[in-house]
C-alpha cells in the first residue's frame, strides 16, 4: 500500500469518508460538525475544496471558497481537519494544494479560519508563509437555535 499522501478534489460522494474526521476535528476543538449534504454540495462546487488521502483512505480535508468583496478575491478556508491530531504532512499537503489552487484561479489573497486551540495547524500555516491577522472572528446565532444551550 501506498503511503505518500496526496490531495484530490472534494466530491459530493466524500460525505462517508470524511464524516469521521470531520466528527473528530469538531470534538477536538470543540466545534460544531463542517460537513452535510448540503455543504459537501456547495463545497464540491467551489475549486478549493479539498482531500487528503493516503494509501486508499482519506487523512484530511480542507473547505474553503473563493469571496469577493467589491476590491478583490480572497479565497477563504472555514475547516482544515486532519483524522489523526499529529499528522502534519496531510496539514501540510492540504494548505501547498489550497495555496496552489487560489493561485492558479488567480486569487492571490488567502484566509484560514482555525481554532485558537489548534496550534498545530497554525504551525504548519506559518511553515508556507502564512501570517496570523491581527483580527478576531466572532458569531452569534440568531433565533430558536442560538437559545439552545443557554
Amino acid at each position: 500500500m501506498d503511503s505518500r499522501t496526496y490531495v484530490r478534489p472534494l466530491t459530493v460522494e466524500d460525505g462517508e469518508l470524511l464524516h469521521e474526521i470531520d466528527q473528530q476535528e469538531a470534538r477536538r476543538y470543540r466545534l460544531e460538525p463542517a460537513l452535510t449534504r448540503g455543504s459537501l454540495s456547495f463545497y464540491a462546487r467551489t475549486g478549493h475544496s479539498l482531500v487528503a488521502v493516503r494509501g486508499d483512505r482519506p487523512c484530511g480535508f480542507v473547505l474553503a471558497q473563493a469571496v469577493w468583496n467589491g476590491t478583490r478575491p480572497t479565497v477563504v478556508a472555514t475547516r482544515l481537519a486532519v483524522l489523526a491530531d499529529d499528522d502534519d504532512e496531510a496539514r501540510a499537503a492540504l494548505v501547498a494544494a489550497l495555496t496552489k489552487s487560489a493561485y492558479d484561479a488567480a486569487v492571490y489573497d488567502l484566509q484560514v479560519q482555525l481554532s485558537r486551540r489548534d496550534g498545530r495547524t497554525a504551525q504548519v500555516l506559518t511553515s508556507q508563509q502564512y501570517r496570523d491577522l491581527p483580527l478576531s472572528f466572532y458569531g452569534r446565532v440568531l433565533g430558536s437555535r442560538g437559545q439552545e444551550g443557554t
